[in-house]
């Protein structure tokens, strides 16, 4: 998992699958087809994320996968361009994932406070995103204490955002993101978790951009009217490609965290910027003073003075009229 110039989006598959491969297979299709950077998946086993009496055992049971499923899961990402990531909950699944090669992991909110799995982890060379929904600076500093350690090539990634089934947009919070951004100094993205047909859909993830974000994560499902599992807050495969293309219009928007002047923007100086005229008729061998001339729009298009500075104090060479645009070469 490499962060780019641009915003890396995550397609959540999380288990709106339902455990139906074919139905994973499809959705990382759709996901590749709206060119987003990459899929993410739940993994895990129901021992390891829960007991027996959990109320969503036996669902969980239903969503357990053998490792060489998720290597195939893995290779069809790959084969349609896109990077599979995994939410982990267990050190079991942690060693499978890492067998197979996952392209990265995140740490959900879930085990914010597991230092045992955080250890294993950190253990690991593998990109890491840690979910800081609903965690507290505390919280997330220990975390990210025992997560940075020497063997780590690329910086944890901190993600704002939580399921509430949907959220809702008042609890959504994203200047807490941007604290955190400032207070760790570390890269931050947005998992987005409202309503999959509120009229904010797509606005809260660009504001999450233009707040920095460098990742956005965006659930979706292979049919709204399906209601299946995670359905509340995700986008049907349609909806996911015009999101996509309305986040990478966004990314050329945004431009470069720099002053550099575009050529477009050299255009635009040169068709708005005012040049000096005379502001009353002018005699050749005038010694040009503040009320000889002004600043005035006009169409020249050869080198003439833009600031008034340019020419007070120097010897007009030739006469002037009024609002004549005076020449640099025509000055002494």
């Amino acid at each position: 998992m490499l962060l780019k110039s641009g915003t890396y989006i995550i397609c959540e598959l999380s288990q709106t699958h339902e455990g139906d491969f074919s139905l994973a297979k499809k959705l990382v299709k759709a996901a590749s087809e709206a060119k987003a950077d990459a899929v993410k998946v739940q993994v895990f086993t129901a021992d390891e994320l829960a007991v027996p009496t959990y109320k969503y055992y036996k669902l969980f049971q239903k969503l357990e996968w053998s490792k060489e499923i998720w290597k195939d899961l893995l290779d069809y990402a790959h084969k349609n361009n896109v990077e599979l990531l995994a939410d982990v909950f267990g050190e079991d699944s942690l060693n499978m994932l890492s067998e197979i090669g996952i392209d990265g992991i995140k740490i959900h909110a879930t085990d914010i406070r597991n230092k045992s799995l955080l250890k294993k982890v950190a253990e690991k060379n593998i990109s890491t995103m840690l979910s800081i929904g609903g965690a507290e600076k505390e919280e997330v500093e220990q975390a990210l204490s025992i997560l940075n350690n020497s063997k780590r090539e690329t910086p944890v990634i901190l993600m704002h955002g939580f399921q509430s089934y949907p959220t809702l947009v008042e609890h959504t919070k994203l200047e807490k993101m941007r604290f955190f951004k400032d207070t760790f100094r570390l890269p931050v993205g947005f998992a987005d978790h409202i309503d999959g047909d509120h009229a904010l859909n797509f606005a809260l993830c660009s504001a999450a951009i233009g707040m920095g974000a460098k990742v956005i994560e965006k659930h979706i499902t292979i049919a709204r009217s399906l209601k299946m599992e995670d359905y509340e807050s995700a986008l049907s495969p349609d909806t996911f490609i015009t999101f996509v293309s309305q986040m990478r219009a966004l990314d050329q928007a945004m431009g470069e965290y720099s002053d550099s002047v575009s050529s477009i923007e050299m255009d635009y100086r040169r068709m708005t910027r005012k040049h000096v005229v005379a502001l009353q008729p002018i005699k050749s061998g005038t010694v040009i003073s503040e009320k000889d001339v002004v600043l005035k729009r006009s169409d020249a298009t050869n080198a003439v003075p833009s600031d008034l500075d340019e020419v007070i104090g120097k010897k007009a060479d030739k006469d002037y009229v009024i609002d004549e645009v005076l020449i640099a070469s025509d000055l002494k």
